[in-house]
């Protein structure tokens, strides 16, 4: 790769976050996937003059804790770098200050972010679809082609993550052995390694993404709720929304 290329990290468990990774890359830029553990395993060397584009979900109001683990990684050395946090039209609470925050901490310089909606997986209704003119739009911000007047500020100490509390009050990843015909369909997508050779997600490692019931060709994987809230609060706040731009700057400054 040559210092100077633009390269687009994304993390995607059931899509999402590839299809906007892929609307937005030209032909000249590469294109580096970090949804299984084997990819974000591997040594990802970046170059001071390079531009990095981190495409990450929200979940949870922040981005996942297997990209922040990415990010404290790596050694950005001064590169550049843009976030684009995709949430699926409902809450997409601070992620975007706490990427930026991160990746500031490991010695990139945060540029620009975005807020870009997606089709929520968890919703029977599927709103916010990447249009090609809303990729258009991300291309160019990507590229600082468009002037934005909103400014999200970072600081290098971002909120810890409450994601594990969050996920034990949401639900738990269910399987029906019954159904199941030992392909191991969703053992090969699952992003964190929770599907053992029985093929039972194992609890604290599952992150509730969703990759291993959209994988499993016969029903028998499925997320069940703890209770209807999540669900209900889906329906009530999903809206069509804008993707939304942003300088991002230290609280520093």
């Amino acid at each position: 790769m040559n210092e100077d290329r633009k390269r687009i990290i994304y993390f995607s468990p059931t899509g999402g976050c590839r299809a906007i990774a892929e609307a937005i890359a030209s032909v000249k830029e590469e294109l580096v996937d970090i949804t299984l553990p084997k990819a974000r395993a591997k040594k990802t060397e970046f170059y001071p003059n390079g531009k990095y584009v981190f495409v990450f979900p929200v979940y949870n109001h922040n981005i996942p804790d297997v990209c922040a683990d990415y990010i404290k990684k790596a050694d950005g050395r001064n590169a550049r770098a843009v976030v684009i946090c995709v949430y699926g039209g409902v809450s997409k609470g601070r992620s975007l200050e706490n990427a930026a925050g991160l990746l500031a901490a490991s010695n990139f310089c945060p540029e620009r972010g975005a807020y870009v909606p997606a089709p929520h997986f968890y919703s029977p209704v599927k709103l916010n679809l990447l249009t090609e003119r809303n990729a258009e739009a991300i291309s160019a911000f990507v590229n600082g082609e468009n002037v934005v007047s909103k400014t999200v500020r970072y600081t290098r100490r971002p909120r810890k993550s409450a994601q594990k509390i969050l996920k034990a009050l949401t639900g738990k990843c269910e399987y029906a052995s019954s159904r199941c015909i030992a392909c191991g369909a969703c053992r090969a997508v699952c992003p964190v390694d929770a599907i053992d050779g029985t093929f039972k997600a194992i609890g604290k490692n599952c992150i509730l993404c969703g990759a291993c019931v959209r994988a499993c060709r016969t029903g028998a994987r499925k997320i069940k709720f703890i209770t209807p809230l999540p669900r209900l609060y889906i329906g009530a706040n999903m809206r069509e929304r804008a993707a939304e731009f942003y300088i991002t700057e230290s609280e520093n400054r």
